[in-house]
């Protein structure tokens, strides 16, 4: 089958590193490329950065998440994140998604996708790309998720003050992301 995320030449991508958005934005005025946004809740995409980092140390491989050594650094890295997604939202050319609607709903949310590239969702290849990615279907498989990608972990994860200074960051944005507070 190669690569399950590879279709018809084009690549799923689950992260948007920082200048994506600048590199990308103007070739939607070219009619050409068809972008998709997926974000995820920043709190949850911070711990997740947190830890696959600090993984990566124990591991002797550090990686782009690895000076996230402490939660003091995070916050203003996750900030970076938002600011990312505050760009992408400015697209009208582009379909943008919540991670957590892909989980929750992802017959609907993978459909749209499929639409939107102008694939034919019953050929094969696309099927086993939708199923590969199919919530519980590789769970622990790195490079589908971080590790976890659990909706809500963070709740359980940080501390009272550490929520607090997160909402505090990020109250304004929270809501306009679809989250609750």
């Amino acid at each position: 089958m190669g690569d399950p995320a590879r279709v018809d030449g084009q690549h799923l991508r689950y992260q948007s590193p920082r200048g994506t958005h600048e590199r990308l934005a103007p070739a939607l005025d070219l009619g050409s490329p068809r972008i998709t946004y997926i974000y995820r809740d920043p709190r949850d995409a911070m711990l997740s950065a947190f830890d696959f980092g600090q993984r990566a140390l124990e591991k002797g491989r550090p990686n782009a998440f690895s000076h996230l050594s402490t939660f003091e650094k995070s916050p203003d890295f996750i900030m970076d994140y938002v600011r990312i997604w505050e760009k992408w939202m400015t697209e009208k050319k582009v379909l943008v998604a919540r991670y957590e609607d892909l989980l929750m709903n992802y017959d609907a949310e993978s459909a749209k996708l499929v639409d939107y590239l102008k694939l034919d969702g019953t050929r094969p290849e696309v099927r086993a790309v939708i199923e590969a990615y199919r919530p519980g279907a590789n769970d622990g498989q790195q490079g589908l998720h971080f590790y976890k990608g659990k909706i809500g972990r963070f709740r359980d994860a940080y501390t009272t003050a550490q929520k607090e200074i997160l909402l505090e960051n990020l109250g304004g944005y929270l809501e306009r992301m679809g989250y609750e507070k």
